[in-house]
C-alpha cells in the first residue's frame, strides 16, 4: 500500500490506542518505516540516469529487510526509546508494523497479474516463513483507495470533534491551521443544512 495509507492507518491505531502528540507520532512512524528498506530505489534510479549498470537494490531489499520480524521489533524498540509511554508505544508500534505487513500482503500487487510482493517474515536471515497471496489486489486498486478514503474520513472526523489531526505529526502550527479550517468548514456546512421540523 501507499506510504500515506500506512501512515494514516498507524496514526489511527495510535489514536484509538489513546496516544497523543509525540507518542502518537512515534506509532505513526512505526507503521511507515518498514518501507525504508525500499530506499534503494533512489540508487537504482540514479544508476540508470547515469548510465551505470543496474543495481537492483529496490528489488533485492524492499520487503526483505524491515518487512518482517526484524523490522517489527527493531522499529518500535528504537522509536519507543523517545516515548513518554514506552511500553504502550512499543506494543502499538509492533501492531502498526504488523498492520503494515498485512496491508502489503493483501494490497501491494504491481502492474502485472503475477507481480505479487511476498512477505518474507524471517528475512534477511531466512526465506522460510514467507507469505504471499495470489488474490493480492493492485497497489492502485479500488480497495486500497477505499481504505485510504475511510482513514481520511476518520482523520477529518477527529479534527472536527477532538481538535487534532495527523498533520500534527509534522507541525503543531500546521495542525492548528488545518483543524481550525476543517472545523470552520464543517460549521458552515451544518449551518446551511436544512433544519428538520420538530
Amino acid at each position: 500500500m501507499s506510504p500515506i495509507t500506512h501512515f494514516l492507518a498507524s496514526w489511527t491505531l495510535a489514536d484509538v490506542g489513546g496516544l497523543r502528540r509525540r507518542d502518537q507520532a512515534l506509532v505513526a512512524w512505526s507503521g511507515v518505516l518498514p518501507d525504508a528498506d525500499g530506499l534503494g530505489v533512489v540508487v537504482d534510479g540514479a544508476n540508470r540516469l547515469l548510465g551505470r549498470p543496474d543495481s537492483w537494490l529496490f528489488g533485492e531489499y524492499h520487503h526483505g529487510l524491515l518487512h518482517g520480524l526484524l523490522g517489527s521489533i527493531a522499529i518500535p524498540a528504537l522509536l519507543s526509546y523517545f516515548a513518554a509511554r514506552r511500553a504502550r508505544v512499543f506494543v502499538l508500534g509492533l501492531v502498526a508494523v504488523h498492520l503494515h505487513l498485512l496491508s502489503d500482503l493483501v494490497g501491494s500487487r504491481g502492474p502485472g497479474i503475477g507481480d505479487v510482493w511476498p512477505i518474507r517474515y524471517l528475512a534477511p536471515f531466512s526465506d522460510r516463513l514467507s507469505f504471499q497471496w495470489a488474490g493480492q489486489w493492485p497497489l492502485n486498486g479500488w480497495p486500497n483507495i477505499l481504505f485510504t478514503v475511510l482513514l481520511l474520513a476518520y482523520a477529518f472526523g477527529r479534527a472536527i470533534v477532538s481538535g487534532y489531526s495527523p498533520v500534527g505529526v509534522f507541525s503543531r502550527g500546521a495542525d492548528h491551521v488545518f483543524v481550525t479550517t476543517v472545523q470552520r468548514r464543517w460549521l458552515a456546512l451544518r449551518s446551511r443544512a436544512p433544519s428538520r421540523a420538530a
